[in-house]
């Protein structure tokens, strides 16, 4: 289960709350938009299958369900707070893309569509996709920071050997290839994205969330390159007679759920002695 979160309408900043603002709603109260913050607007996410689960409503423990409690409600239909939990009752929380999705395949909208709809405003289910029906998960304390509502992602951080040449007898020289970015063979991708798998900014902070010092430092040091689309590099190595040189890549593996990417750091170095971290970058590619 999340920790509380506020759902904020990112055109005007308004929030769900139950209509009245009561801390034990009614079964079939409204969900509806208002300026107001306070401990009865509050939701969490019990996950319940896949990236499918509950919003409930934190003073009640009630959840919000579509009017009368379809699995497939039209266009229109209300969203209210009821206690019943059935499958009718599930949504998933795409901050990707900042869309609250009903398990039938509609959206949250406000009502009308306005990307400044007034305190009031009924949330209804809509198929349409625009700007004005865009929702985030903030923290009660601090509405312009997201929260992770699925959590953080696990992530384990690697170096791998690329090439080495040790104490060659005669000058060597070789080329090296590397592919950095996002890996095409070892990475998968559901339907449904997380907000790691976002733009480059944003995926640094959805990583960092929950890792080792170890393991942000050198995500923090990666560039750019490690988070977009997979490409090749290639560097020429010169390698003097005697000397040793290991060059080595820090790749991150990230899941959650059935969603798993393995990012490939643009970050190189060699060495010469045969450790397993090199001790300093010497370049990169």
């Amino acid at each position: 289960m999340s920790e509380p979160f506020l759902i904020k309408h990112r055109s005007n900043g308004k929030f769900f709350h139950p209509d009245g603002g009561k801390s034990n709603p009614g079964n079939g109260t409204s969900v509806v938009l208002h300026s107001d913050i306070h401990a009865n607007m509050h939701w969490r996410f019990r996950k319940e299958t896949d990236y499918w689960g509950y919003i409930e409503h934190v003073a009640s423990g009630k959840c919000i369900h579509p009017n009368g409690g379809s699995l497939t409600p039209g266009n229109g239909t209300r969203l209210v707070i009821h206690s019943d939990r059935h499958y009718g009752a599930l949504f998933a929380l795409d901050s990707k893309n900042d869309h609250v999705i009903h398990k039938g395949g509609r959206y949250a909208h406000p009502d009308g569509g306005r990307p400044d709809p007034g305190n009031g405003t009924t949330v209804v289910l809509h198929s349409d996709i625009h700007d004005a029906m865009r929702f985030q998960f903030v923290s009660p304390k601090d509405p312009s920071k997201e929260i992770l509502v699925y959590g953080s992602p696990n992530v384990i951080g690697k170096w791998e050997i690329i090439n080495a040449v040790i104490n060659p007898k005669a000058e060597h020289k070789s080329t090296i290839s590397v592919k950095i970015g996002k890996s095409k063979t070892e990475s998968t991708t559901s339907t449904f994205e997380y907000k790691w798998e976002s733009s480059f900014g944003v995926a640094i902070k959805a990583i960092t969330a929950s890792v080792s010092q170890s393991v942000r430092f050198m995500i923090e040091k990666t560039s750019s390159e490690t988070w977009t689309e997979e490409k090749t590099r290639t560097k020429e190595i010169t390698v003097s007679p005697g000397n040793t040189v290991v060059t080595w890549q820090y790749k991150f593996a990230v899941e959650q759920n059935d969603s798993r990417a393995l990012f490939q750091s643009n970050l190189l170095a060699d060495t010469d002695s045969e450790t397993t971290v090199p001790r300093e970058f010497k370049y990169s590619v």
